[in-house]
Order: C-alpha cells, then structure tokens, then sequence
C-alpha cells in the first residue's frame, strides 16, 4: 500500500493507526492482527491472498491455524458493514480479495480506429457507464429472483447458528455479483419474496466430531426442489467443508447459461415471445445459440434483439449478441455477409464493453478487440482476470479456454480451464468439448484433442483444427477429409487465414502451427 490511508469503497483505511472510518460516523479501531490482515490486502488489492500467505505475513513466527484469519475477516467485514462480504471477496479454496479500489478496471475498452471520437471524452463515458450501471446492467425488472435463508443449525447452538448466518451472508454476496440474479437474504426480502422466486436454504448439524451440512434450491411458488447436496466430515475441517459447499453453490447457480436456474426458466419460459420479458428472452437466444444451426443462429439473433429493445443496456445480451455474430460469420455464404456480422460483432462487443468492463463474459470478448489491435498483452491479461474470476463457473471457464485461448499464449492454463469446468459442471454440453479440444491443440496436446473433437458440435473451426490435428498424428486422409468439409462451410473467396485474421488475430504462433500442418495436405 503506497499511501498511509486506503479508500474502500464508502470507507477509509487508515493504516497506521488501525481504524476504519466510514463517509458518516465515528472510526472503528481493529485488532493489531485484523488491521494487519487489511493491510496485506490492500497491498495486494484486485488479487486473491491465500489464507496461507495471509498466515505468513501476519503471523510469521507465531503458529496460527486458519480460525486466527478468518476471525480477522469477520471483524473486517464487521467494520464495513453492509459492504463487507461485497468489499472482501471469499474464492473457496483459494483466498480472499479485496475489490480493486475503482471498477473502472484497467482493462477498459480499447480504441476502434474507425471511431472519431477522442480518447479522452471515451474515457470520461466510459467511468461514468462504469459508474451508473456497473455491477448490475438492466433487465427491465424480469431477472430471477434468490432469497437466501441462514443456515440453520440443527441443535440450535450459538456458535454454529452463527456460522450459519454468516454462511448465509457470503452466499448472497457471492451470487449478488451476478448481474441477472436479484438476491435478497431473509430479513431483507420484501413479503411474498419467497413465493415469488427461488430460496436457497440448508441445515448445520454437529454431534460429537462430525459435522454435516445440506444446501438446497427451492421453487418458491411451486415448491419443486431443484437441486440439493450433502456434505460431511470430522468437525476439525469445517472450514474446507463450508469453501466445498460455496464452490458447489456458485458452480450450481451462477452460469448464466448452464445453471439450475438459467435451465429451469429456459424450461418455464413457454409464453410467446412477443409476451417474454427481456431475461427470458435472452434465455431463449442462449438455448438456440447453443443448437449451432443457421437457422436456430438466426431465431437467437433476432431474440437477443427483442431483449435489447426491451432494454438496451443489458450488458449480457450486447455480449450474447456478439458471439451469435461470430458463429454467423463462418456460416456467411458471402464476403460481404461475412463482414456485416464482424461489424456487427465489433459494435455489440465494444458495448458491452462500455456497459460492465468487469464482467467475465465481457472480458472473454474483449480479448477479440485487443487481437484485432495485435495486443496480446492486453488480451492475455483480459483473459486471466476472466479465468480467476469466474472460477467456481464452468461456463465462463469454458468460454475462456475456448474463445479466448487462440488468441492468448496461455498454453496449458487453457485446458485447466477447460477441465474444471468438465468439473463442476457434471452434464457438459457439447460445446465444453469444443472449449477443451481448441485449448488441448493449441497446447499440442494433440491426442487430448482427438477425444474432445469427436464429441465438439461439427463447426468450420472445429473441422479445420480437428484436421491440423490428424496431420500432426499421421493421418493424413482424415486430415485431408475434415479439410474439405471446413472448406466447403467458408464463404466463397474466404480463407482459412482470413478466418483466424477476422476473428481477433489469433496469437502469430498458434497460426503458424495451424498453417503448417494444413499446409502439409493442401498447400495452397
């Protein structure tokens, strides 16, 4: 921390003399170790700390266990009130973070050369969009709704009634960054709340040296459980079972386009479109985007349109919409069709862009406007900000090993990516395999490669580097055949080269290896 006082979002952090001072209100003095705690954080703000690290730093010659940290994050957490679980992030199994000090990430969106607008005036637009709408674009008030209840302890003691509700509240922070969930924790949901959306709840048990927790999602108007776990071990690793249970909460509800709730309203959404609100329309674009046909491309083309209509500062649909454009840009017949939908993808991204810079989905695209500037730090960095953060999201760690891969030299962290997604995520789609075949073959994990393609939807980019693949194996033939079927679905005058060039330049490396293996069938 370069300065003695830190701003924390409405706090100020004065490190020397261990308080924390709201905008209104008298100071809080911490702990000499729970100020130490800040402090590291604060030094390493924007960046996940290991409890370890944290242990290291603040403790170094004295033998701590786990309970001494989070102790000190409850009594941080404690000092900034309501802000505490958004301020301090929980990433289960891997640490805390302190939220970067403005959300006007260093990532911003990189100039278009074909805008005239100056940089500087861009720059201003882009804080005060960051500011207005930034964490949580619009959706014309459709988005699903979550209380979350504290979990309750069986036996009704003071100690794990306690962990229960703070269970509660690191859940609801968690999810609540999710800009499509309205997240409401018992106490602060309006009446009727409960009927009208979802509730996750769960149950704290422990007797002796075991302990047990269980987690569910209720249909509050129905009363349908959609999805519940158990978890249980020795009481002495209670802390490891409740980072499981928060992974497993996150990896269950947050994807936006696999998760129990995103599928029970793609289910439930059966009123005609004109009648859909802009959430579920968007929902239905997702599951025709996801069919990979022409024609179903255009069905989820024109529903993300209607969405935005209904509201033009949904961030998601703006980058929803940008990857419909992508996928109709290798079914174009023509050039001229081809360069429309680059257009039109160029423009939905850089909007979204605009309208939530922070978001996972969003940086994933990003890495597509610094390729096509040629840079690739930018695009690197973009890229591994979308990784760690959408962490505990198989389909953002999926996207980012798949649609940002090429363009980064990532190498193996791509298939990590890929892997954990195929993870938490127990019935993959078939796009995951497309995500984890594009990041084996780029780190010339070529058999890997194989096993993923067989099962990946038959796309042209999949069919060509599936066939670069076969080249790097022997196979000719095979190579020789998936060529032909890629080139068949090109558009007419359009190269594989120009393919890979229009979609965000892909690393110079990765296309020389893909240019010399297809160059050892087909020379021209």
């Amino acid at each position: 921390m370069e300065q003695d006082v830190e701003e924390i979002g409405r706090f100020r952090f004065d490190a020397a003399g261990g308080t924390v001072t709201p905008a209104q209100g008298p100071s809080i003095a911490l702990r000499q170790q729970t100020a130490a705690v800040l402090r590291v954080l604060c030094n390493q703000r924007g960046k996940i700390v290991s409890r370890d690290d944290l242990m290291a730093e603040v403790w170094p010659t004295t033998t701590v266990t786990e309970d001494s940290v989070t102790q000190c994050i409850r009594e941080i957490r404690a000092a900034l009130d309501s802000d505490g679980h958004r301020l301090i992030r929980t990433f289960p199994k891997r640490g805390y973070m302190l939220e970067p000090a403005s959300e006007s990430s260093n990532l911003a969106a990189p100039p278009i050369q074909r805008r005239a607008i100056p940089l500087a005036l861009l720059a201003i637009c882009s804080l005060a969009l960051i500011f207005m709408f930034w964490p949580r674009a619009h959706i014309n008030g459709d988005r699903p709704k979550i209380v979350v209840q504290a979990f309750q302890d069986v036996y009704q003691t003071e100690k794990w009634s306690r962990i229960g509700a703070g269970l509660a509240s690191e859940l609801s922070a968690s999810l609540a960054r999710n800009e499509w969930l309205e997240v409401r924790q018992v106490g602060q949901a309006p009446d009727g709340a409960r009927k009208d959306g979802y509730v996750l709840s769960g149950t704290i048990s422990a007797a002796h040296d075991t302990i047990r927790l269980t987690a569910k999602l209720v249909d509050g108007k129905i009363g349908d459980i959609l999805w519940s776990e158990v978890w249980s071990g020795p009481v002495e690793s209670v802390f490891d079972i409740q980072s499981n249970l928060l992974e497993k909460v996150e990896a269950t509800i947050v994807p936006g386009w696999t998760g129990v709730i995103a599928l029970d309203r793609m289910e439930k959404a059966t009123a005609p479109p004109n009648n859909l609100g802009a959430f579920d329309l968007y929902l239905r674009a997702i599951e025709q985007k996801h069919l990979f046909t022409k024609e179903a491309l255009v069905r989820s083309q024109r529903y993300l349109e209607q969405a935005l209509e209904l509201d033009p500062d949904y961030a998601r649909a703006w980058t929803a919409l940008a990857i419909v454009h992508l996928l109709q840009m290798e079914g174009a017949k023509t050039v001229e069709a081809f360069e429309s939908h680059l257009q039109r993808r160029v423009t939905a991204t850089e909007r979204a862009l605009q309208l939530s810079p922070n978001d996972p989905e969003t940086l994933i695209q990003a890495t597509f406007l610094y390729g096509r500037l040629h840079d690739h730090a930018a695009a690197e960095a973009a890229l591994r900000s979308a990784a760690e953060l959408g962490w505990n999201n198989p389909d953002i760690l999926a996207q980012a090993a798949w649609g940002g891969a090429r363009r980064v030299p990532v190498g193996a962290d791509a298939i990590i990516w890929a892997r954990r997604a195929f993870e938490l995520n127990p019935k993959p789609p078939p796009w995951y395999y497309a995500a984890l075949a594009t990041a084996a073959f780029y780190a010339e994990s070529f058999e890997m490669a194989e096993d993923a393609y067989s099962k990946a939807p038959p796309m042209t980019e999949i069919l060509y580097r599936r066939a670069a693949r076969s080249v790097a194996l022997g196979d000719l033939e095979k190579a020789t055949n998936l060529l032909a079927q890629a080139k068949g679905q090109l558009p007419d005058g359009l190269t594989i080269t120009a393919l890979e060039a229009a979609d965000g330049n892909t690393f110079p490396p990765y296309v020389s290896l893909l240019t010399e293996l297809l160059n050892r069938v087909d020379p021209d």
